[in-house]
């Protein structure tokens, strides 16, 4: 096993440090290397003093910290009584522990959410404040309402085992945040947001589901008051003969209303990107629903007829569209070819109302499509790890983006103007991003030891 970094020696303190010691060596550290100080050069530094207090500073991570370096100093030396995080305390390290370049957001309120690695994360602003939830590898999670940036409830919530625990991949709340949805690969799941009793689960591992942003959900209340979703999945064939792959071609957009059967499903719509039985390779890798459902943005790669490569087609759906008898016909608004398939790859980004999506190009690029008016614009990003997140602002402005592809860029977010293709300001952190969400104007930053940072 690696040995782990000397904590004790980044700091400059003993093993039997105190925690009043700790805060004068971590005072002393942060004015000689922080960034606002001694410029950006010293910002790595300063990310590995913050992990350093971070982990000393808590009584349960030091304990194992301790064990895992020998094994025998938790137990031969005293030990502080654990202590509650104190309010005043994140206030006086709150500019220490995040830090950012000058730009249009400052550090805002953050949560010790005990939930260990943070795998989904979602906010909306309701009528009373805020609220938050985060979901967990495990298939657990717990919802936040916040009042003036104050945490006032707490709702924890978890998932079915069908068929069996998956993590939770993306959250997703109802307009006024009374419902909330979320699902992995196997199962999709719907929540009462004020009371975490789980409503409805189901199924999806007969489909063609071959990541989590291959399908998507839309809590709704409708007209009648009824709790509702609606849904974007892989295309179910209604011949049971046929293969299952024919699924990746295209989409059924169907309901269900909380209060009918479990199997039951209503209002089907089904979008074709291919003649089903085509042998021309066609496969959509992302599906996005709109907010208010009315469109379906599709990214597929596909084998276009005259093209050597597979290609990305970028597709936008208008799902209100009727037919000649008035039945629901729905039709393409627009197809784009935005580039090889094998330059394109996770992570993506698509803003609320499906209009622009955005995903990794070429190795070292963000690619950024608007889907209303066919165009698309690379970023120079660099180069992405294989946990890099992105997330864009609900009106498409601002994009954030977390490469994680080097110890140099572990916790750091690059904050972009997507219309001018500008790097806008960087967020520094002391643990690695695990999730991002933009809500309104406010950036979500969930970390590794299950702490969310907002910054606004």
């Amino acid at each position: 096993m690696d040995t782990p970094e000397n904590y004790y020696a980044i700091l400059g303190v003993s093993e039997d440090a105190d925690n009043e010691t700790l805060k004068r060596a971590y005072r002393q550290l942060a004015r000689q290397h922080h960034p606002d100080l001694a410029g950006e050069g010293s910002a790595i530094q300063m990310k590995r003093i913050n992990r350093a207090y971070a982990v000393l500073s808590d009584p349960e991570k030091r304990q194992h910290y301790d064990a895992i370096r020998g094994g025998v100093i938790g137990q031969t030396r005293p030990r502080s009584r654990p202590k509650r995080f104190s309010e005043q305390e994140d206030l006086e390290f709150a500019g220490l522990n995040t830090f950012c370049t000058k730009g249009p957001f400052r550090s805002g309120p953050r949560l010790h959410t005990g939930l260990g690695v943070i795998s989904a994360l979602r906010s909306i602003s309701i009528a009373s404040g805020q609220l938050i939830a985060a979901g967990t590898l495990d298939g657990t999670g717990k919802i936040w309402q916040l009042v003036d940036d104050q945490p006032c409830k707490e709702i924890a919530f978890s998932a079915a085992p069908i068929p069996t625990v998956e993590s939770l991949r993306e959250l997703r709340f109802s307009e006024a945040g009374s419902l909330l949805t979320g699902w992995g690969r196997q199962a999709v799941h719907v929540w009462d947001a004020w009371s975490g009793q789980r409503l409805w689960s189901y199924n999806v591992s007969e489909r063609a589901v071959s990541a989590h942003y291959s399908l998507d959900l839309v809590p709704q209340v409708t007209a009648k008051g009824k709790q509702a979703v609606r849904m974007a999945l892989p295309l179910l064939p209604g011949d049971i003969r046929a293969p299952r792959s024919w699924g990746v071609r295209g989409s059924d957009i169907i309901s269900h209303i909380m209060e009918d059967d479990t199997q039951k499903l209503i209002d089907p719509v089904t979008c074709v990107e291919e003649n089903i039985e085509n042998r021309q390779f066609w496969a959509i890798r992302l599906r996005a629903l709109s907010e208010d459902t009315n469109h379906l943005l599709t990214l597929s790669c596909a084998q276009i007829p005259g093209e050597k490569q597979q290609k990305v087609i970028l597709r936008r759906w208008d799902l209100t569209a009727r037919g000649r008898f008035g039945g629901p016909r729905p039709h393409i608004d627009i197809s784009l070819d935005v580039g090889d398939c094998a330059a394109c790859a996770p992570p993506y980004a698509v803003t609320p109302d499906a209009r622009m999506v955005a995903f990794g190009f070429a190795g070292n690029q963000l690619r950024i499509c608007d889907s209303t008016n066919g165009t698309f614009s690379d970023l120079p990003s660099g180069t992405m790890g294989s946990s890099a997140r992105l997330a864009f602002s609900s009106d498409g402005q601002w994009i954030a983006i977390a490469r994680e592809d080097s110890e140099i860029n572990e916790g750091v977010i690059d904050l972009w103007h997507a219309a001018t293709g500008q790097l806008v300001q960087k967020f520094y952190h002391p643990w690695q991003i695990s999730s991002l969400y933009f809500s309104e104007r406010q950036l979500f930053v969930a970390l590794t030891d299950g702490t969310i940072y907002t910054w606004k």
